[in-house]
């Protein structure tokens, strides 16, 4: 679920409502909200958002900030009312444990992300290794042009250095929003989510608002498309949870992405 923006003119609060309820009613392991929970980042928007996603029934709700939550210092108020702006956690699954990344990819009053190479240590030290279960990253920015969404100016200003990291990482799953598009690229093995605007009318195109149900298990994913309040489902995506590919890479990771210990670590 992703760009909600409570406090814009194109808000529908009864479909913010349908959304949450009907996830309840899915009960899901894991409720990933990627961003854009206001229009402008002002304190009371964020009271009003908590008010709504509380209502949430699963255990596990884990956030990622947008671009206009971070407008007007909004990024204070985002840390008050839900929590740390990056995290890492494990949900239970079938399988196993899921690791679950969210990255603060936005930058005070501006419109485009980043991730910036202080952070790509971190995400190298939370999915190195990592084989208890899917790997998942959340983020607002979209790594890789949506279709359907105009001239595109606003993307993760480092996508190739990122998309380089989780490719060597092998990430299963990356969830986006920002584009108000839902859509679906898989690329050398990482599938990359996109989904749409779920509570307001500010749409791109002939795309509704809508948001995603993915389903997995240890040979499938399968992705559906579900409109608020309408009470079905349609396809947007399946594939295999093993990527299907008979590409190779030869130059070394090394040659174009290098990183080591934090900056500001170094030393202590």
């Amino acid at each position: 679920m992703s760009d909600i923006h409570v406090g814009s003119g194109l808000f529908r609060p009864d479909l913010l409502s349908a959304a949450i309820e009907e996830t309840n009613e899915l009960s899901p392991d894991l409720v990933a909200i990627v961003g854009d929970l206001t229009m402008e980042g002002y304190r009371w928007e964020f009271e009003e958002a908590k008010g709504y996603l509380d209502r949430l029934s699963c255990p596990n709700v884990v956030y990622a900030m947008g671009n206009h939550d971070a407008k007007n210092v909004g990024y204070r108020h985002f840390e008050e009312f839900f929590g740390m702006r990056e995290t890492s956690v494990t949900v239970s699954v079938p399988e196993g444990e899921a690791k679950i990344v969210s990255i603060d990819s936005t930058k005070p009053d501006l419109d485009e992300g980043e991730v910036g190479r202080e952070h790509y240590a971190w995400l190298d030290s939370e999915f190195r290794g990592w084989d208890r279960g899917p790997r998942i990253l959340m983020i607002h920015h979209h790594i890789l042009a949506v279709p359907g969404t105009g001239r595109d100016v606003n993307n993760l200003r480092d996508a190739g250095d990122v998309m380089a990291i989780l490719r060597d990482l092998k990430i299963e799953m990356v969830l986006s929003g920002h584009r108000h598009v839902p859509y679906v690229w898989s690329i050398s093995g990482v599938r990359i989510v996109h989904s749409g605007t779920a509570s307001t009318m500010r749409v791109r195109g002939v795309m509704p608002p809508s948001y995603n149900v993915i389903e997995f298990d240890e040979e499938t994913v399968k992705i559906w498309l579900r409109e608020p309040g309408k009470g079905e489902s349609q396809p947007l995506a399946s594939f295999s949870r093993s990527p299907v590919t008979t590409s190779e890479f030869y130059p070394a990771f090394e040659n174009f992405v290098a990183y080591d210990t934090l900056p500001f670590l170094k030393g202590t």
